[in-house]
């Protein structure tokens, strides 16, 4: 569970982390607010621990609809978290957002990949 979560966490740095450097080569320096700064400073530590509450749900999680949901409960709390930010910073907002659903997404491939195999081989030892 320790590895996925960091495996999440890592991911949306990493993500970005990334698309603020893609932005600063094509467009040039980023508006820089005190606010948004302070918010992103907070927002590490909520990731974390939606990271590890994400984890922890999809490995315990005994089938793809749960698993579904629990992703669905941490998006919801993630983007909720930015909603005030929508307003006057829509796409580094959106950007934020965006950068966490991919991180805790990342997981779900996985959980279906390996609910699917232990179905088939339900079937093939009956």
């Amino acid at each position: 569970m320790a590895v996925l979560a960091a495996a999440q966490m890592l991911l949306a740095l990493m993500l970005y982390r990334s698309a603020i450097e893609a932005y600063r080569q094509m467009f040039g320096a980023i508006r820089r607010d005190i606010s948004y700064g302070l918010q992103l400073q907070h927002s590490l530590y909520l990731f974390g621990a939606l990271a590890v509450c994400n984890a922890v749900w999809l490995l315990s999680c005994r089938s793809r609809r749960s698993g579904l949901i629990g992703f669905g409960v941490c998006l919801l709390l993630w983007a909720t978290f930015w909603a005030n930010t929508f307003a006057s910073m829509p796409y580094r907002s959106l950007l934020v957002v965006g950068v966490g659903t991919l991180a805790l997404v990342m997981p779900l491939p996985l959980l279906m990949r390996f609910s699917t195999v232990g179905w088939v081989r339900r079937l093939s030892n009956r």
